[in-house]
Parts: structure tokens; C-alpha cells; sequence
């Protein structure tokens, strides 16, 4: 293959990484289960006041396993999916990024999950893994109750 071909072999890979870097909302990072996480609170919460919803922050680490566990059977269930819908989404690993707002809200065990509304008030927490049918369960009585 030719030094040019390669190049704009290259240029065309390149651009393909960028434009797939582009995708979805300013702020939103596609990871656990493909769902779109906001990666920040602040953005979350005001996209939350404009579009009247409940903003749901996971906080994980890196070496929880149950936090991979919930990441891999309860967020990938279509009918958790289709719930999580219904609020702003928010993950942040309270190690590195989420630490600050892992000690505001008193978050010390993983996984932990805080319901606030859109002005940063809890209004329901889940603490620990939940299989998807029990996860449901606890996410439509906080959502019930806001």
C-alpha cells in the first residue's frame, strides 16, 4: 500500500472517530448499557428543570463488582431502559469525578443511587445492587412519591 493510501486511509479513520465523538447531547456520555449519562450534576440538574424531571445520579468505583453487575443485567433490562427514560441520567464514580458530590449527599457505599429534584434535593436513594424486577419496583415508588 502506498504512503498516500495510507494517509487517507488514516484521515478517513480519523474522521470517522471524531464524528462518533460527536454524538448525542453536549455534556452526555453514552456508557453503562447505552443509556445516555450526563457525566457532570450541574447540566443535569438544569436539563432536569426544563424538562420537569427527577435527576437519578449513580455513583459507583471502579472496583465495585455489583456496580459492574447493575450495569450489566439491571441497566441493560428494556423495561428498567424505558423507565430510566422518565429522568435525567447521571453517573459519576465517587472516586474520581463524583467524589465532591459522593460526600455532600453522604454516599458511602457502592453502588448508591440518589434521586434529587431539579434544584439538588434528595427525594429517594437506593442503596446496593438491584436486579432489574426489585430495581423497577423501588424506581416507580421514589418516582410515585416526587
Amino acid at each position: 500500500m502506498s504512503r498516500s493510501m495510507k494517509s487517507r486511509g488514516m484521515a478517513a479513520f480519523g474522521s470517522i472517530v471524531l464524528a462518533l465523538a460527536g454524538c448525542g447531547k453536549a455534556g452526555e456520555a453514552v456508557g453503562a448499557a447505552g443509556l445516555p449519562w450526563e457525566r457532570s450534576l450541574t447540566p443535569a440538574l438544569a436539563r432536569a428543570g426544563h424538562e420537569n424531571k427527577l435527576v437519578m445520579v449513580d455513583f459507583y468505583t471502579d472496583w465495585c463488582r455489583w456496580c459492574t453487575e447493575m450495569e450489566r443485567t439491571t441497566y441493560a433490562d428494556a423495561s428498567v431502559r424505558s423507565a430510566l427514560s422518565r429522568v435525567v441520567l447521571v453517573r459519576l464514580n465517587a472516586e474520581k469525578d463524583g467524589e465532591a458530590d459522593a460526600g455532600r449527599l453522604g454516599v458511602s457505599g457502592y453502588p448508591t443511587i440518589v434521586f434529587l429534584d431539579h434544584q439538588g434535593r434528595e427525594v429517594g436513594r437506593i442503596s446496593g445492587y438491584l436486579p432489574a424486577s426489585a430495581f423497577l419496583e423501588e424506581f416507580e415508588d421514589v418516582v410515585r412519591k416526587s
